[in-house]
């Protein structure tokens, strides 16, 4: 509902205050008051409403110079403005527009009239804010796969870090992969690569009901985000699918050999196992992290552990020392702090 957004009021008029306040109030709107310009660039610091209604004479600093002060913040662009003027003239609705206002109530003006006009602006920038989020999640999104890309997955982390939310994040990459690639093409490999999100997808919506986030960073690299307690059953059943899927993208002799054969970089023929997959899961609340960077980095320590074992498996990371005493340990010391859920060799 319209009804439920919040509105800051700006008047140095504590009766028009009080009086346009409890008119909105009864009609659901939440109402944040400010009686002058300075105190309200304060709480728009704090908490940006919906919309604001700001009379346009005010002492010291009137209407349209808050507006303008309002407007230098990127947060506060497309915020609408409405001001409440007792005059109507051409110089006072010029000045409403060229301030950054969308609209002008003239005093005393009819109750409905001064609803429809703010319910009206709220629903044009809700639609916006909405317009604005479908274009920039499409901009992000992995032309492939069509999952949210590097910048939403940066963000989604962010948030559940500052949160402090018991998600635990997964790192999945392909093993193999270029193998493939080189033997198959590029077209087939990007089939596995679709397997391989609708793996994740799959077991998302099967394991966690839907409740958790897959994105793509790009080539073979995915990340999830699921609840703590669902993480383990996640990377067991992505493991499972995903050994039992993979072969069908390999040809009947391959599938029979069990193995690719490949020229390695002296030229020699080797053998090369089928694509698996690895993923390195860190628990956001064992440690203190403050940014997302922080979270890959531990994520690439443990999926490194995850790739050092042959097929198919998820390594969680169970330490919950400093990060700084962990990168002074050895590189066996970091593989007892992380736990295999599955172990497929090939």
């Amino acid at each position: 509902m319209d009804s439920d957004a919040k509105i800051l009021l700006v008047d140095d008029s504590l009766q028009d205050l009080q009086i346009h306040a409890a008119t909105l109030v009864q009609h659901g709107y939440r109402i944040v008051t400010a009686g002058n310009a300075e105190e309200a660039l304060l709480l728009s610091e704090a908490d940006a409403p919906d919309l604001y209604l700001i009379a346009s004479a005010m002492k010291d600093i009137d209407g349209f110079e808050l507006c303008e002060r309002l407007k230098q913040d990127p947060r506060l662009l497309n915020t609408p403005v409405i001001f409440i003027t007792k005059s109507s003239s051409a110089q006072e609705i010029d000045r409403s527009f060229a301030a950054g206002g969308v609209d002008y109530i003239r005093k005393p003006c009819h109750l409905s009239e001064f609803l429809a006009r703010v319910r009206t602006h709220i629903r044009l920038f809700r639609l916006l804010r909405e317009v604005e989020g479908l274009k920039e999640a499409a901009i992000d999104l992995n032309p492939l796969t069509h999952l949210p890309g590097n910048n939403t997955i940066v963000q989604k982390v962010e948030e559940a870090v500052v949160r402090q939310q018991d998600l635990c994040v997964i790192y999945a990459d392909l093993d193999n992969f270029k193998s493939y690639n080189d033997a198959y093409g590029f077209s087939e490999g990007d089939d596995v690569l679709l397997f391989t999100a609708e793996t994740l997808h799959t077991v998302l919506r099967v394991v966690c009901d839907g409740e958790g986030f897959l994105g793509h960073v790009g080539g073979d690299d995915f990340v999830l985000m699921v609840p703590t307690e669902k993480a383990q059953e996640v990377g067991q059943e992505i493991t499972l699918r995903f050994d039992r899927g993979v072969p069908d993208f390999y040809t009947d002799e391959d599938r029979q050999r069990g193995y690719l054969r490949s020229l390695d970089r002296r030229g020699q023929r080797v053998r090369v196992p089928f694509v698996s997959i690895s993923l390195g899961g860190v628990i956001l609340q064992r440690r203190q992290f403050s940014r997302a960077v922080e979270v890959f980095s531990v994520c690439a320590e443990v999926k490194k552990a995850a790739k050092a074992v042959p097929g198919s498996n998820l390594f969680l990371d169970r330490r919950t020392a400093d990060r700084r005493q962990d990168s002074q340990e050895d590189c066996p010391q970091e593989r007892r702090g992380a736990e295999p859920t599955a172990d497929s060799p090939v």
